[in-house]
């Protein structure tokens, strides 16, 4: 009974709209009014004028679903969350210096660019001084062949003269390409952490170039960060061989090391485990305050780091005591 009367109800309001909506269509359009004999004062419109929209351009009026609406109200679930670390700045829609590293833009040192030169020249005279620098490319020294086979610098492992200057430059290493792919255990590259965890070597001797030297490259994470320190792991290796007097002693050492570095963080937890223990307890008797508990103190245990400990025999609470 009551679904029908709903549905009765529902056809009622849907005949006196369409009716409203006929009735709108059919009526003339409301006469023009001077601008001098129109009223100053605001008048409300018509649900059904509002309603009504008129396309300027064809005349049409537009009613229903595509009418002209107030905006939605933001919604919690319209929120949309955007994942910014996987975003790429596009840098309004140019492409940056790392989208094309061989644009005019990517040369580095603007600020020193003489006044006669266009950005294109001055980044060409940039690459060809990196290229200088690093001896790659057009400036790779020649191998010729005019010259004695004793004057020849090769490769320790193959004896190819094709050796890699850098590491020739850097190191005093001369080793080819090809050998150092093919021997990481000894030519591999070691950061600055990994020489001083790994062969217990400490700040001075990696700062020291004569010492140790090392190669420098921009640092991965962070561009803002400093510059990595790259050991050659033989070099390394030797030095810390010289030092410990064998690989057997460095690892006694380092065994040594990693066991007080766990003693210590073990003292640490429980010195933090006996305060909140000593805490818990005096709360416990702070509630139990009524009846005046008092110590009976055992006797004094002495611990291996030498301090004297006092525990009550009833509650439990330890003391420490310094004896002078």
């Amino acid at each position: 009974m009551q679904e029908t009367n709903r549905l009765k109800a529902k056809a009622i309001r849907e005949a006196r709209l369409a009716a409203e909506k006929a009735a709108a269509e059919k009526a003339p359009p409301p006469p023009t009014i001077p601008r001098s004999t129109r009223s100053t004062t605001a008048q409300k419109r018509s649900y059904a004028e509002s309603s009504n929209v008129r396309d300027t351009a064809t005349g049409a009026t537009t009613t229903g679903p595509d009418a002209i609406k107030p905006a939605r109200k933001f919604a919690r679930r319209d929120y949309i969350d955007y994942d910014f670390s996987r975003m790429t700045d596009t840098k309004g829609g140019f492409l940056s210096t790392e989208d094309d590293p061989h644009s005019a833009l990517a040369a580095l040192d603007l600020q020193n660019k003489p006044a006669h030169m266009t950005l294109e020249q001055w980044s060409a005279h940039q690459l060809r001084a990196k290229l200088q620098k690093e001896k790659a490319g057009a400036y790779e020294p020649a191998i010729s062949s005019l010259q004695n086979s004793e004057e020849v610098q090769k490769c320790y492992e193959c004896e190819s003269p094709e050796i890699d200057w850098k590491w020739l430059e850097v190191f005093g290493c001369r080793v080819c390409s090809k050998c150092k792919d093919a021997k990481p255990e000894k030519y591999s590259l070691l950061t600055k952490t990994e020489a001083r965890e790994d062969y217990l070597l400490t700040d001075p001797e990696l700062r020291d170039e004569e010492l140790l030297p090392h190669l420098e490259r921009p640092n991965p994470h962070r561009s803002t960060w400093n510059n990595m320190m790259l050991y050659l792991r033989y070099q390394v290796e030797a030095h810390a061989i010289k030092k410990w007097g064998g690989l057997e002693a460095l690892d006694k050492e380092f065994e040594k090391r990693t066991e007080e570095r766990k003693k210590r963080k073990d003292d640490k937890f429980r010195g933090k485990l006996r305060e909140l223990k000593k805490k818990t307890r005096v709360e416990s008797w702070r509630k139990n305050a009524g009846s005046k508990h008092e110590h009976v103190w055992g006797t004094a245990v002495t611990k291996p780091s030498g301090e004297e400990i006092r525990t009550c025999e009833e509650c439990g609470f330890e003391v420490e005591e310094l004896v002078f």
